[in-house]
């Protein structure tokens, strides 16, 4: 066979080879879980769709629930070697899942398909344990507090700015709009938390000393912190165990009196207020208020830390594709714009160009955001401080105060003793 005709020959088989579809590759289904508000349930919904059209063998199953109760969900897949391909994850959980380090696919291992680049070393730290890369944070928080405006105008004041501006207005409230009008709703969860940044802003510390596997402070502390929920339920700032309870065991942003506007405040994540601004009856505005600090302070005692985290499950059999969604979610433009700052201001330093290019670094989260970075704020607390038995331990001993079972000194005495007891037990 000449030169000539062998080269036709290849040229035509090229040709041939060419006009033969691509092919495919496998299909593949992932699993996808979180917890969140109707907005960012809408926000993953919508960038799932537009995972899949980028991805046609990928299809992924959406597994999403509230708050409450997921958690206890998750903790049972977990055990269950049930759990999803990827899952949105609380910072905290990390001590409960993965204290080895081994709990969560090592996201390291997964460079190709996951632009690390985009986080900075303090993100990715948070996420690594033992030198694996567990998860990586959709963005960092810290809880602030956010007002009804509308319902401050109808009282004639303006949004608190100090403590004392703020236990001020319970009797203001009370003798203006009447007595189911308060100028701050917390739950028990939220007391502990007011309460940490209270110590913090008193001490300068830490509230849990992870090195000794106890609470940073002494029995006088606690007192103290029975006494500063006393003081809120008393001065009518906030309502009392039982009038809360009355309303049923639903989350805060659901509460009928937050929906109308008799409770006019909340402690909560600059990453999760939209779920609670979703719910205001029409005609109701929600507004940043200031962080109090007291005079003496030096750290304004803020929980600083990821918002949440995405982590990919330890046992899938299809790693590449998780982080695929994974990267999708967190650095792909199209998922950028859909979720803006639903969960917070990216950490991604891609996705965070993204928005301030298109203007859309605005509301209520990106406004909690610059608050935070102008606050005094250096203190670090334990991942424990979270840990749902230590979290129970605070709110069981609030609970018993709330409903008139310890008066103050007591309660303050037992929280010290119980809570000491149980950091020994979970902190090994």
């Amino acid at each position: 066979m000449s030169v000539r005709l062998t080269r036709r020959v290849v040229l035509a088989g090229v040709a041939a080879a060419a006009a033969l579809p691509a092919r495919a590759a496998s299909p593949v289904t992932l699993r996808l879980s979180w917890w969140g508000g109707s907005d960012v349930h809408r926000a993953y919904l919508a960038s799932i769709r537009k995972f899949e059209a980028k991805y046609p063998h990928i299809t992924v199953k959406a597994e999403y629930t509230g708050w409450a109760g997921h958690l206890e969900r998750l903790t049972t897949q977990i055990a269950g070697e049930t759990a999803p391909d990827v899952m949105q994850i609380n910072w905290n959980w990390l001590v409960l899942f993965s204290r080895a380090g081994d709990g969560f696919y090592d996201l390291g291992r997964l460079s190709n398909e996951i632009a690390l680049g985009e986080f900075d070393a303090d993100s990715l730290g948070m996420g690594t344990i033992k030198g694996r890369l567990n998860a990586i944070p959709t963005s960092m928080a810290a809880r602030l507090f956010y007002f009804n405006a509308t319902t401050y105008e109808k009282a004639r004041l303006p949004l608190p700015s100090t403590w004392d501006a703020l236990f001020a207005a319970g009797p203001i409230f009370r003798d203006r709009l009447g007595p189911d009008y308060y100028p701050l709703d917390l739950n028990l969860q939220d007391v502990v938390a007011v309460a940490r940044s209270w110590h913090i802003q008193q001490t300068g510390t830490a509230l849990v000393d992870e090195a000794g596997s106890r609470l940073n402070a002494d029995a006088s502390h606690m007192v103290a912190a029975a006494q500063l929920y006393q003081r809120l339920v008393d001065g009518h700032v906030v309502p009392g165990a039982r009038e809360r309870a009355s309303y049923g065991n639903v989350a805060p942003q659901e509460m009928r009196p937050w929906i109308t506007g008799r409770y006019a405040g909340v402690h909560q994540w600059v990453s999760a207020i939209g779920k609670s601004a979703d719910t205001l009856e029409p005609g109701q505005r929600i507004a940043l208020g200031a962080f109090p600090l007291l005079p003496q302070a030096k750290d304004a005692g803020l929980l600083y830390r990821p918002a949440m985290m995405l982590a990919v499950n330890r046992g899938t059999r299809h790693a590449k594709e998780a982080a695929l969604l994974l990267n999708f979610l967190l650095n792909d433009p199209e998922a950028v714009r859909i979720f803006e700052v639903k969960r917070g201001a990216p950490v991604s330093k891609s996705a965070l160009g993204t928005l301030e290019s298109e203007g859309t670094l605005k509301g209520l989260a990106w406004d909690g955001l610059r608050q935070i970075q102008a606050l005094p704020n250096r203190v670090r607390e334990s991942g424990f401080f979270e840990h749902p038995r230590v979290r129970d331990g605070f709110i069981d001993t609030y609970e018993r105060l709330g409903y008139g079972r310890l008066g103050v000194e007591e309660a303050g005495l037992r929280m010290f003793q119980d809570v000491n007891a149980i950091l020994k037990r979970v902190i090994r």
